[in-house]
């Protein structure tokens, strides 16, 4: 019999180097093109629509100008508001000739641009009929109605459908 023990001459066990991150596999590397490339479409298409938008922006903050600055003055104040919306679509929908057309077929036209009308008969009506007469009263309600509308359009309006 040996007197040594034959235990004390194993040696431990070698373990493998722990596998690298670098570099990653190729199936990685797909991935990491995949997803940088729809981050630059992403974020290509966001600026667009930041700057085609930014006609909204600046009619919906003169319309507030328009609002505080001639809000005790009906009549001017509902003549500045249409000049606005007749501005605005002309920017929304160039070459369409929208600035030319006479007031009730302008928001007839404008309606056909949102998913649901936004300027009602009642509105169109007393438009229609306000620079004919000639001293011409307007309904407390008349200003405000339009104040509304037209934001709400300025708003809402899909560019790629024609008026």
């Amino acid at each position: 019999m040996n007197p040594q023990d034959p235990l004390a001459q194993l040696r431990d066990i070698h373990l493998p180097a722990p596998v690298s991150w670098w570099p990653p596999a190729p199936g990685w590397w797909i991935l990491s093109i995949l997803v940088l490339t729809t981050l630059i479409f992403c974020l290509i298409w966001l600026i667009k629509r930041y700057r085609s938008n930014h006609y909204r922006r600046e009619a919906l903050a003169i319309l507030a100008q328009l609002e505080t600055s001639l809000g005790q003055q009906p009549m001017e104040l509902c003549h500045a508001v249409l000049a606005l919306l007749r501005r605005t679509a002309k920017s929304a929908y160039p070459g369409q000739g929208l600035e030319a057309e006479l007031l009730p077929q302008l928001l007839q036209r404008l309606n056909l641009s949102c998913r649901k009308p936004v300027f009602d008969l009642a509105l169109q009506q007393q438009l229609k009929e306000l620079p004919y007469q000639a001293n011409p009263q307007i309904p407390a309600q008349t200003p405000t109605e339009l104040l509304v509308s037209t934001q709400r359009w300025i708003k809402k309006h899909r560019r790629g459908v024609p008026c």
